[in-house]
């Protein structure tokens, strides 16, 4: 139990701290938004990586897994940041992406 929550402890504080120490904002994030958005997801994230934890699936196809969505988070992202910036804030949905 004590490995889960010094993973969960560890989990929020770094995204948590890179958003305070401006990473996000480098990475392009809007202004408004370059907290908020790590203070919902990670989260969420954690919930959702000890759910996938409690599956009887081997290690592997965890981390491949979660790899995979990563990447689809990314892509994600910048795709709605892209569209969002080429429509002049016109586009909502690029915007909620």
């Amino acid at each position: 139990m004590k490995r889960y929550i010094l993973s969960a402890a560890i989990a929020l504080l770094i995204p948590i701290g890179f958003a305070y120490l401006g990473g996000t904002k480098s990475l392009g994030a809007h202004n408004w938004w370059d907290i908020k958005t790590i203070i919902i997801g990670a989260p969420i994230g954690i919930l959702l990586a000890f759910i996938i934890d409690l599956l009887p699936i081997t290690k592997l196809y965890k981390v491949v897994g979660f790899l995979i969505l990563t990447c689809l988070a990314f892509w994600a992202t910048k795709h709605g940041q892209t569209t969002f910036a080429n429509s002049y804030g016109d586009d909502q949905f690029a915007g909620k992406l």
